[in-house]
């Protein structure tokens, strides 16, 4: 009798410790799935940001292109006319290049010439005109007046002497067009503006064209505000995901705070 109870006994003890067991098979299944569940969550928020965020850098994408095209259709219906005469051309991305050096500068010499003078007079009023127009003028983050100069530098013994002979040329030739166009009584109206956005860049021989005749040279470009906005589009993506994230941790530290509080009162 007494061993068939302990036998019994035995069988008790294994049943329990197999349902313990089953409890936590199923205690860790159910976690698993809660974990699965908000792991799911998670992914189709993150999913629906970038497809929001795709949208709105594509809406950005498109508004520049657009903007692009209808600068440039109206650069080519305002100067198309006077292109042969300056020797000037208009790029597909807006650039106005003066590439005829002879009329720009004496060589080596930062002072404007009068030819280019007389250019600069009938060229930029009607420039600003167009830049200044509502559809364009919020959208405009600069105005960049480019200097541009060949590799060549006379005495010159090494590439550091080429280069930064050049960047100093380049520097000022593009600075004394900006003090020549900026004092032009005709766009004295746009004075204000011009002060925020109008910038003279030196650019030495960082961008040669194909001879060193054509990259002395005179650029206008306008710069728009599309890749800041992309950056701002960007910035406030982060910020929402640091957020949410802060957000997350609180609640992990008050359930955690929950349990602490719960094991605490157990103890009591």
């Amino acid at each position: 009798m007494a061993s068939d109870f302990n036998r019994g006994s035995e069988w008790i003890s294994i049943s329990d410790m197999m349902a313990g067991v089953m409890m936590i098979f199923l205690l860790v299944a159910v976690g698993y799935m809660v974990v699965i569940s908000k792991t799911q969550k998670e992914l189709a928020i993150q999913n629906a940001e970038l497809l929001e965020l795709n949208k709105q850098m594509s809406d950005v994408a498109k508004t520049h292109k657009d903007l692009q095209s209808e600068l440039y259709r109206d650069l080519v219906v305002e100067f198309s006319r006077d292109l042969g005469k300056w020797n000037a051309e208009i790029d597909a991305d807006n650039t106005v290049r003066f590439r005829e050096p002879d009329i720009l500068f004496d060589q080596g010499e930062k002072e404007v010439k009068l030819r280019f003078k007389e250019i600069l007079d009938d060229f930029f009023p009607r420039y600003i005109k167009i830049l200044s127009q509502p559809q364009y003028k919020e959208d405009i983050q600069e105005i960049r007046i480019e200097g541009h100069t060949s590799k060549e530098w006379k005495k010159a013994k090494s590439l550091e002497d080429r280069y930064l002979g050049n960047a100093e040329l380049s520097q000022a030739r593009a600075l004394e067009v900006l003090k020549y166009c900026f004092n032009n009584s005709q766009i004295a109206k746009e004075k204000e503006w011009l002060i925020s956005v109008l910038r003279a860049n030196g650019l030495s021989f960082a961008k040669p064209l194909e001879s060193a005749e054509l990259s002395r040279r005179v650029e206008f470009k306008a710069i728009t505000k599309s890749n800041q906005k992309i950056l701002e589009i960007l910035n406030i993506n982060e910020e929402s995901q640091s957020i949410r994230h802060i957000e997350g941790g609180g609640k992990m530290e008050d359930k955690e705070g929950l349990k602490a509080t719960e094991a605490e009162e157990v103890g009591k």
